[in-house]
């Protein structure tokens, strides 16, 4: 036994538990890995505006549930066999999403895609393969690597808000042929695992609870981004950005809440020495919990209420009044995706994905009804308004859950 002791050494024979990693940075490191499509998103903003909106639409659809399915089983197969097994997996489900929107692209209408074909193909390949590399850094831990890796195109980014702005010298820079190469080279370093020789693996057989647990996150992936590009349709046509703003400053603070609650949780389970201690614990973390999920229900229903309160004079100009139910849509949906994630992340996918399917659901759905035409926004924001307030209560139920986050 050390003998060394100090003002914050514990007395002799009593157990410390042992210290848990902060949860914080690797919730920064995500959060940034996020922002690496966006860089992606923004540098090629001339090429998104020369397809048809089903382009940007379909590879969100195909991308996001595939990186929520492979992420899940991704973490599983790195667990179970090494980062070489689990990014070939990776690349193998990429690969066929990437085939699938080939063959989409190849029997779809032109009029859905564009007046280019080829130019439609590629831009949702780009998609898939920043998605990819996402996925990736995620499921190998090499997020700050290829965060680094994602700078030049930030740099593109930059030239391309700059070019937009009236800058001079950003129009000599050719940002379309440069953005291919900065995306191949971030996709050659997240997938380097995969391309060693030298070392053999292989990836092992999934369980039946690992294949439902992908199915369901594969679910609630293709049900967020049918949402997101519901109301990004549903928006008004001259500034369809607002339902996505919230979601691009909420998503970062609510996956630190997610991390902070899994994380206190799993030390309580650690820590905690008696039944009682650990019921205590469990619902304190789920108070707070609470508390940081209402803040978007609240701000998007005052928006969703100050919408009616503008005055006629300002509802005529360029749609101030569906812009002010974009950003409240975009603020309660920003909830719904952590609500689901939580749940998720405490094992109950299955009550995740159901939560998840209901807004596109509702919202499709309830327009086919025999009632007066409110219009998609109010619609949405209604539905929405309900599912977080469900996602509340469901999350509030959990306290009683104490199985450890897988």
């Amino acid at each position: 036994m050390s003998t060394i002791t100090g003002a914050g050494a514990a007395p002799e024979g009593v157990e410390v538990a042992p210290k848990r990693p902060l949860f914080v940075w690797p919730v920064l490191l995500r959060c940034l890995l996020y922002l690496g499509p966006l860089s992606v998103a923004i540098a090629g903003i001339g090429a998104l505006g020369r397809v048809a909106w089903p382009v940007p639409a379909a590879t969100l659809l195909l991308g996001w549930a595939a990186a929520q399915a492979l992420t899940s089983v991704g973490v599983t197969v790195t667990r179970r066999a090494g980062a070489e097994a689990a990014v070939r997996l990776v690349g193998a489900g990429f690969a066929a999403m990437a085939a699938l929107w080939c063959a989409l692209v190849w029997i779809t209408p032109a009029a859905l895609l564009g007046p280019d074909r080829l130019l439609a193909a590629a831009v949702g390949l780009g998609g898939l393969a920043t998605l990819a590399t996402v996925t990736a850094a995620l499921v190998t831990r090499a997020e700050a690597a290829v965060i680094c890796w994602y700078l030049p195109c930030w740099l593109l980014a930059g030239t391309a808000v700059a070019a937009a702005g009236g800058a001079g010298w950003a129009g000599y820079v050719p940002v379309e042929t440069l953005l291919p190469a900065g995306v191949v080279a971030v996709l050659i370093r997240a997938f380097r695992p995969a391309v060693l020789v030298g070392k053999q693996c292989r990836i092992p057989r999934l369980t039946a609870v690992e294949r439902r647990r992908a199915g369901a996150y594969l679910v609630i992936g293709a049900a967020q981004a049918i949402c997101v590009a519901l109301l990004w349709q549903a928006g008004p046509a001259v500034t369809p950005a607002p339902a996505a703003l919230p979601l691009l400053l909420a998503v970062p603070l609510l996956e630190a809440l997610i991390g902070w609650h899994t994380n206190r949780i799993d030390a309580g389970l650690d820590s905690a020495e008696s039944p009682a201690d650990l019921d205590r614990h469990v619902r304190n973390v789920t108070v707070i919990t609470l508390a940081g999920l209402l803040p978007p229900l609240a701000a998007g229903a005052a928006l969703a209420l100050a919408s009616y309160q503008l005055p006629h004079s300002l509802t005529g100009l360029g749609g101030t009044q569906d812009a002010v139910l974009a950003l409240s849509a975009g603020t309660l949906l920003g909830g719904v995706f952590a609500i689901t994630f939580l749940l998720a992340a405490r094992s109950r996918t299955g009550i995740a994905a159901a939560l998840a399917t209901a807004p596109p659901l509702a919202t499709l759905a309830l327009p086919l009804l025999p009632q007066p035409a409110a219009g998609p926004l109010p619609i949405a924001v209604a539905v929405l308004a309900a599912t977080h307030v469900a996602g509340l209560l469901i999350v509030a139920l959990t306290a009683a859950d104490l199985r450890r986050t897988p």
